[in-house]
């Protein structure tokens, strides 16, 4: 048995000669590079000095953390495909088994100092030592630093929560000029294959661009813009809905009557509600010189809010004025509108004495079969009063005004809370 595994294990070992070589072409074509050659990770890889070297970036989105309005900074997870040639790092595959690739470190071999110019932190080299690049047997590299890239972004907010956001990352040589180093594009612009999904935003396009730095003319960039759109339900929800129905109870104050002496607390208690609630939502809101759909919105109802205040009070004012100041004529032309909207009867009539109109035939009725006598006619007194005539007092003023402005804050609000919104969000989609 011992003499059949020894054959076996002599059998196999012969049968794959090419294993135990295989490290050692690793090595002796690294020694060829790093040491016969003399590889200098300074010098640029060019055999000709005077051409530049042409690099080639892309970029693979992986997904959109967190976009902060209030700071104007989008944070993104992505890496970089970094493309280039070295003349340095060449070999013939025959040479050394059939080797047609080698992976490296970073570290190891020269890279562009190709970094993120627009970054919201101090500018750092891309990548980790540990990251390795490949190389191909003709010289080509291809580098994928991994990075979490924090960048600047303008807000614009006039539609929010209805905005639309176009951010860019812009990588650029910082100090190698156009006639030692060259960044283009190269053919895969931004990648979604990776990308994952963001609760918050809607990526909606993408566009990658070469072209020469704006603040540097002699240095080029490659920028990766990303158009995002906000979803608006979490802010319709939470915010836009609390703050509808408090407008609306600010609205009901006129619906109690001033005798049960709850206005101005009813009003005062929704009104600090509310106010408590706009500093919370003011906190989390874009801090910015331009005015957003939901900051009009704000500053709409604390307007109407202060107007409902103002109004109550001189109602509570009215109501308890004294008889003896006369109420002017538009105002019981008012207080009739009010009754007639109402279906009420505009007057009423004057009852005649005794309060029910005795007639002949009413008699008979009740007289039946009893013996006839003499009944006396009845007689009508005519009333003394002008008929149809009704008497206002100042209670009758505050109800009416209560009647108008009800509907009248509340179609109001209404109409402000549909047009904002819905232009809004038509607008933004355009």
């Amino acid at each position: 048995m011992a003499i059949s595994l020894l054959v076996f294990y002599v059998l196999t070992t012969l049968s794959s000669p090419v294993t135990p070589y295989q490290h050692d072409h690793i090595k002796a074509l690294l020694n060829h590079i790093f040491t016969t050659n003399s590889y200098n990770k300074i010098v640029r890889p060019s055999a000709d000095q005077l051409q530049p070297t042409r690099v080639f970036a892309d970029l693979s989105l992986v997904g959109i953390t967190d976009i902060d309005e209030v700071q104007e900074k989008m944070t993104t997870t992505a890496f970089l495909y970094i493309s280039w040639k070295d003349d340095y790092i060449t070999w013939k595959p025959s040479d050394y088994n059939g080797t047609y690739i080698i992976y490296v470190p970073q570290k190891d071999i020269w890279k562009p100092d190709i970094a993120l110019e627009n970054g919201f932190t101090k500018m750092k080299e891309l990548g980790d030592d540990f990251i390795l690049t490949s190389i191909t047997f003709d010289g080509g590299i291809l580098w994928r630093p991994y990075e979490v890239f924090e960048t600047k972004c303008t807000i614009d907010i006039e539609y929010f929560p209805f905005d639309k956001q176009t951010c860019e990352l812009v990588f650029g040589v910082w100090t190698s000029p156009l006639s030692d180093v060259i960044v283009g594009l190269g053919s895969k612009g931004v990648l979604l294959d990776f990308y994952q999904s963001n609760g918050e935003w809607d990526l909606l396009t993408t566009s990658a661009s070469a072209e020469l730095n704006d603040t540097r003319q002699d240095g080029a960039v490659a920028k990766f813009s990303i158009t995002i759109k906000r979803k608006p339900q979490y802010i319709l929800m939470n915010v836009v809905f609390p703050i509808v129905m408090l407008s609306l109870l600010s609205v009901f104050v006129f619906v109690l009557p001033v005798e049960s002496g709850e206005k101005m607390g009813y009003l005062m208690t929704v009104y600090l509600a509310f106010a408590v609630f706009l500093t919370i939502v003011s906190a989390s809101l874009p801090a910015s010189s331009n005015k957003s759909l939901l900051s009009l919105y704000l500053i709409s109802l604390l307007c109407f809010g202060t107007a409902i205040a103002m109004v109550t009070t001189v109602e509570l004012r009215i109501h308890y004025r004294d008889s003896s100041h006369e109420i002017p004529k538009f105002v019981k032309g008012m207080i009739k509108v009010c009754k007639a909207l109402r279906c009420r009867k505009l007057n009423k009539k004057i009852h005649d004495v005794g309060q029910n109109k005795v007639t002949q035939s009413n008699v008979k009725e009740r007289t039946g079969n009893f013996q006839k006598s003499k009944i006396p006619k009845p007689t009508f007194v005519e009333p003394l009063v002008e008929i149809n005539r009704e008497k206002f007092t100042w209670p009758d003023v505050t109800s009416a005004v209560d009647f108008f402005c009800f509907w009248f804050f509340m179609l109001t609000n209404i109409l402000i809370t549909t047009f904002i919104f819905v232009n809004g969000y038509i607008k933004s989609n355009a």
